[in-house]
C-alpha cells in the first residue's frame, strides 16, 4: 500500500516537473522566434478568412455549375489582398493629412490653455503646460508611424508567402490525415472530432467579432462624421482594430478620438461628448448585440481572459493583445480532448462544459 502511495507521488510529480517544463520551453520559444511565429499566426488566420470566402463562393452555381475549387482559391485570396492593401493606402492617405494640419492643432491647444490660465487665474500653469506641448513633434510622430507602415507592409510580403504556401498544402492535407490514420481507428476519429471542434470555435469567434467589429466601426465613422471630427475613417479603423481586444480595447478607441477633439476644437467640451457618444456605442454593441451573436462558443471565464491579455501582450505587444483570445480558447479545448489536462481545462473555461 505504501509503496503505491509513493509511486503515486512520484508519478504526480514527475507529471508536474514535465509539465512546468514544457510551458517554460513554449514561452521561451514563443519569445525567442517571435519574429517568426508572429507571421505564421496572422498567416494562419488570413487563410482561415480564404477557406471560409472559398466555401461561400463555392455554394454560387452558374448554370447549375459550381465555380472550381481553383478559381475561388484565387478569387478569395485577391479579394484578401486587395482589401488589406486598401487599409493601408487609406491610413497613409490620413497620416499625411494629419501631418499637414497638425499647425493648426497646436494654435487651437495653446488658445484652450490660455482660457485655462484665465479661469484658474494662475497663467503659469499653463505656461508649463504650453511647453511641454511644444516639445511634441507632431510630424516626428506621424513620420514614425508611416515609417512603422512601410515596415509591416514589409512584413506583410512574407505574410503572403505564408498563405500562398497554405493554399497549396491545403490540397494534401486530407492525403496526410488519412495516411496518419490507416485504419481509421478511434484515433482517428477522435483527432477529426478535435479538428471540428477547434473549426467550430474559431470560425464563430473570427467571423462574429469580424462582423461586431466592422459594425461598431461603421456606427462610430457616422457619429464621429456628425460631430465634425477629423478623419473619421482612420479612427473607423481604428475602432475596428481595437475590438479585438476585450477590454481594453474599445476604451483606448473611444479615447484616442476623443483626445483628437481637442486639439481640433480647443475645448474639453468635445473631448467629452465625443468620448461618451463612442462608449455608448460600444456598449450597446458589445454587450447587448455581441453576447447574443457569440453566445457561449468561446467558453473562457473573464479572469482567463485577463490572464491571458496580460501574457500574450507581455511577449509579443499588442498582437499579442489581438490574438489572445482565440489562441487561449484553442488551447483550453485541446487541453478539454485528454485526461490530464481536461481539469485545469474546466478551470479556465466559462461553465467548464466541454460536450
Amino acid at each position: 500500500m505504501e509503496k503505491n502511495t509513493i509511486n503515486s507521488e512520484n508519478n504526480a510529480l514527475k507529471t508536474s516537473f514535465f509539465s512546468f517544463s514544457v510551458i517554460t520551453l513554449s514561452v521561451l520559444l514563443l519569445i525567442y522566434f517571435e519574429n517568426i511565429l508572429k507571421p505564421f499566426v496572422f498567416s494562419l488566420m488570413i487563410w482561415y478568412i480564404i477557406l471560409e470566402m472559398k466555401r461561400a463562393m463555392g455554394k454560387i452555381r452558374i448554370k447549375g455549375k459550381s465555380l472550381p475549387k481553383w478559381l475561388t482559391g484565387f478569387l478569395s485570396f485577391v479579394v484578401i489582398v486587395l482589401i488589406l492593401f486598401g487599409i493601408f493606402q487609406i491610413i497613409s492617405v490620413n497620416i499625411e493629412q494629419f501631418n499637414k494640419v497638425a499647425p493648426q492643432y497646436r494654435e487651437k491647444t495653446e488658445e484652450l490653455f490660455t482660457q485655462m490660465g484665465t479661469f484658474l487665474k494662475n497663467p503659469q500653469v499653463m505656461d508649463y503646460a504650453k511647453q511641454a506641448v511644444s516639445k511634441i513633434n507632431i510630424a516626428a510622430i506621424a513620420t514614425n508611424v508611416v515609417n512603422s507602415l512601410s515596415s509591416f507592409l514589409t512584413a506583410f510580403m512574407v505574410i503572403l508567402v505564408y498563405v500562398i504556401f497554405m493554399l497549396l498544402e491545403e490540397a494534401n492535407a486530407s492525403v496526410k490525415i488519412d495516411k496518419l490514420f490507416p485504419k481509421k481507428s478511434q484515433k482517428y476519429h477522435n483527432f477529426i472530432h478535435l479538428l471540428d471542434k477547434v473549426d467550430k470555435s474559431i470560425r464563430s469567434y473570427m467571423f462574429s467579432m469580424i462582423f461586431i467589429s466592422f459594425l461598431t466601426a461603421l456606427v462610430s465613422y457616422f457619429a464621429l462624421l456628425i460631430m465634425g471630427i477629423d478623419f473619421p475613417v482612420l479612427w473607423a479603423f481604428l475602432v475596428f482594430i481595437l475590438n479585438f481586444i476585450p477590454y481594453l480595447g474599445p476604451f483606448i478607441s473611444s479615447l484616442l478620438p476623443a483626445m483628437l477633439a481637442v486639439f481640433q476644437f480647443g475645448d474639453l467640451i468635445h473631448f467629452m461628448y465625443v468620448f461618451v457618444v463612442l462608449e455608448i456605442i460600444q456598449i450597446i454593441l458589445g454587450n447587448f448585440v455581441q453576447p447574443k451573436m457569440m453566445g457561449k462558443s468561446m467558453n473562457i471565464s473573464p479572469l482567463t481572459v485577463l490572464v491571458a491579455l496580460a501574457f500574450w501582450s507581455s511577449i509579443w505587444g499588442i498582437v499579442g493583445m489581438i490574438l489572445a483570445i482565440p489562441i487561449t480558447s484553442i488551447i483550453i479545448i485541446i487541453m478539454a480532448q485528454f485526461p490530464g489536462t481536461r481539469s485545469a481545462a474546466i478551470l479556465l473555461s466559462e461553465n467548464g462544459d466541454f460536450d
